[in-house]
This record gives C-alpha cells, sequence and structure tokens, in this order.
C-alpha cells in the first residue's frame, strides 16, 4: 500500500510540474503571444483612440471655411480647409461620384461624415495587413491582379464605346468634334476615382497610415503621421497670416490672433488654448504610446530564442512595459500642465508683482493688448522655459525625481 501511495504522490508531483511548465511556456516573448498582453493592447488602443480624437478635434478647428467665403459663395463651395466632403461635393456637382455617397460621408455632416470614410481606412488596414504578411510569390499575383483590372477598367470601356459607335456611325477616329464620336474621354474616366482618393486622403490618410503603423508595426508610419500633421498645422497658420491673406485669401477661417482670457481649469488656460493643447497633447500621446508599443516587441524580437521562454526575462520584460504605462500617463500629463503654465506665466509674473507691490501698473500691463496676442504668449513661454532651467541649480531634481520613483515601486509592490 504504501509503494502504491509513492507512485501515486509521484505520479501528482509529475502532473502538478507538467502543468507548471505548461504555464510558463504558454507566456513567452515571441510576437504573436506579445500581441495579446493587456498591456501592449493596451498601449495600441489608446494611440488608436488618440489618433480618433485627432482627427476629430483637427477637423473641428481647421475644417470650417472662413465666414466672408460663405458669405460670397455657399456653404457648400470648396475651399481648402481640412474637411474631405465639400471638395467631394463639387466633383458631384461635376461629373458625379464613382464611390457611393455613404461611404464618403458625403451628405452627413459633423461626425456622422467620418463613419464611412474610417470603415474604408479599416478595411484597408486589415488588406494591407494581410498583404504584407502573406508570401512574396502571393504578392506578386495580386500586383498583376490588380495591375490587370485597372488596365482593362482603362482599355475595355474605350474600346467598347469605340466598337459600338462604328457599327452605328461608320468607321470613325477615336477622338471627334462630335459628341457621340469623341471616345477619349472613356480613357481617363479612372481619374475620378483617384481624385476622390485625394479628397478623402487629405484628411483620412494619417488615419490609415496611423492605423498601419499601430497595429502592423511600423514606427515610420507613425512618425510619417505625426509630421504631416505638423505640415498641415503649418500650411494652416501661413495661408492664414494676414499679409498673405490680404493678398491671395483662399477661404481658410484665420484663428484668432488674441489667446484671450484663461476660463477653463481654474482660470489656467482659455478656450483657444485648450483646443491648440488638446491638439499638441493627442500628437505626443499617439507617438509616445504607438512607438513605446513597437519598441517592446521590437526589443523582444531581438532576443535569443531560449531568452524568450526565461520566466526572468519575461518578468522584466511586464516590469519595463508595466513602468511605462505609468511613466506615459504621467509624462504626458505634467506636459499638458507645464504647457498651460508656460501659456500663462505673463499673468503669474504681474500676478505676484501686484501682490507685493499694489500698483496700478500691474492691472495695466495685465490688460495689455501686446501680452494678450500670440507673440506675447509666445514670449512669455519662453521665459517660463528660461526659469525653469534657471530652477536646476536650486532644486535637486534627481533627487525629487528618485523619491517619486521609489514611491512608485513602493506603491506597485504593495
Amino acid at each position: 500500500m504504501s509503494s502504491y501511495r509513492r507512485l501515486w504522490y509521484s505520479r501528482g508531483g509529475e502532473k502538478l510540474e507538467l502543468s507548471e511548465k505548461k504555464e510558463e511556456i504558454t507566456e513567452t516573448l515571441h510576437i504573436p503571444v506579445l500581441r495579446k498582453k493587456w498591456q501592449i493592447l493596451v498601449l495600441q488602443i489608446t494611440a488608436t483612440v488618440s489618433l480618433l480624437l485627432l482627427l476629430k478635434r483637427m477637423s473641428d478647428i481647421y475644417g470650417p471655411c472662413s465666414d466672408d467665403f460663405i458669405l460670397n459663395n455657399n456653404a457648400d463651395t470648396w475651399c481648402p480647409s481640412y474637411e474631405h466632403t465639400r471638395g467631394l461635393m463639387w466633383m458631384e456637382n461635376a461629373n458625379g461620384l464613382l464611390i457611393p455617397d455613404f461611404l464618403l460621408g458625403v451628405g452627413q455632416t459633423g461626425t456622422m461624415s467620418m463613419i464611412g470614410p474610417l470603415v474604408l481606412c479599416l478595411f484597408a488596414t486589415f488588406a494591407i495587413e494581410r498583404f504584407w504578411s502573406s508570401s512574396q510569390e502571393l504578392q506578386n499575383r495580386i500586383k498583376q491582379v490588380a495591375a490587370a483590372l485597372l488596365g482593362a477598367w482603362v482599355i475595355l470601356p474605350f474600346l467598347f464605346s469605340w466598337i459600338f459607335a462604328t457599327f452605328s456611325n461608320g468607321f470613325h477616329f477615336p477622338w471627334n468634334s462630335n459628341e457621340s464620336m469623341n471616345h477619349i474621354g472613356e480613357l481617363f474616366h479612372p481619374l475620378g476615382l483617384m481624385g476622390e482618393l485625394v479628397f478623402l486622403g487629405i484628411v483620412f490618410a494619417p488615419v490609415l497610415v496611423g492605423l498601419i503603423g499601430i497595429w502592423g508595426l511600423s514606427k515610420r508610419s507613425i512618425t510619417w503621421v505625426v509630421g504631416y500633421y505638423i505640415i498641415v498645422i503649418a500650411f494652416h497658420a501661413v495661408l492664414t497670416f494676414e499679409p498673405i491673406v490680404s493678398e491671395v485669401d483662399v477661404g481658410l477661417r484665420a484663428l484668432p490672433t488674441q489667446i484671450g482670457e484663461g476660463s477653463m481649469f481654474g482660470g489656467l488656460v482659455s478656450p483657444l488654448a485648450s483646443s491648440l493643447l488638446g491638439v499638441a497633447i493627442l500628437v505626443l500621446l499617439f507617438l509616445e504610446s504607438g512607438s513605446a508599443a513597437i519598441s517592446h516587441m521590437e526589443y523582444a524580437a531581438s532576443l535569443p530564442e531560449e531568452s524568450k521562454r526565461d520566466p526572468e526575462y519575461i518578468r522584466q520584460f511586464n516590469n519595463v512595459v508595466n513602468s511605462h504605462l505609468i511613466q506615459l500617463l504621467v509624462v504626458v500629463s505634467l506636459v499638458g500642465v507645464t504647457t498651460a503654465l508656460a501659456l500663462a506665466f505673463d499673468d503669474l509674473m504681474i500676478s505676484i508683482v501686484g501682490v507685493l507691490e499694489g500698483t496700478q501698473w500691474t492691472g495695466q500691463v495685465k490688460e495689455s493688448l501686446e501680452l494678450q496676442m500670440t507673440y506675447g504668449k509666445v514670449i512669455s513661454a519662453g521665459l517660463f522655459i528660461i526659469a525653469v532651467a534657471g530652477l536646476r541649480f536650486v532644486v535637486p531634481w534627481q533627487i525629487v525625481s528618485g523619491y517619486v520613483e521609489s514611491g512608485i515601486s513602493r506603491l506597485r509592490s504593495n
């Protein structure tokens, strides 16, 4: 009986060891496994949500045309604003559209006009990701089939219309002053689709490329999206600059030159500054979260095969990713608060001087137009940077950051 019990216990111990090994093996640092980890998914979902919110915020700020342009024309007239339906409605009135209206967002307003194009972006992202993950032979076949279909779309309608018109009107060249015998326009029919994709791409190309970068693991795509948005903002600023508008007015709505009084978050920022600050934070959040997910998976992919199954490497990887999530939240929050303080630094200095002196001069300076203008806020932010940089000679920032990191590690251990 005792030998039977020893055999049973030994077998039970073997089963327990096998189950523990199986659990260890299931959590590895291979890319297919990492794609399902909640930390990586949180980073990718955060980047996706920030990208969609950035699209909405950019459309709200840079989408409308100027009031004078709408009064001189109408609400549907095209201007080079960051809004896709105006150009598409202009094409629809001219030659009609090939893509259905519900997929383009034509006829919709606000957020509803983005639903159809976003569905197209999701479908295109999935198709491109499948294309990249397929074999080289399959990719070549897909390219050949796509080229053949495009060639057939260009040539076949032209040939059919020419042949049928030849039977009806006799032999003639495909170019003719008579509209019924002029078939050259059939060759350029696919250009209409290209024009529709161009108007869509002005707004939704960064969304498509950003989704490919996030879920297709491409840092180059993520940095391209950030650069694209910066270029759009810069072009809008240049085209709405007052000396440019006085010479050539393209109908863009210029942002106010005065930042305005702080009325949000305890009087820290104004509505205009809050909108622009929101764009900056969303760009930073998208860049950091998307790049972080790719960087962590690139590190795991570079490890030797035996290290990807090592429990110590797995534990260290989890600790690094968890710390990155906390740091991402803290850093983005600090950037937002610091930028808001930089924009309101002039008010802060004048308020301090007013408390110390109590003179009427501080009130007059605070209400001056120069401080409320854009360049006044830029000077204020520059002074704030100089002041903060000078504090490093007074405040031991490394010791402070060490206390903060140790406190976070204690909270995590508890």
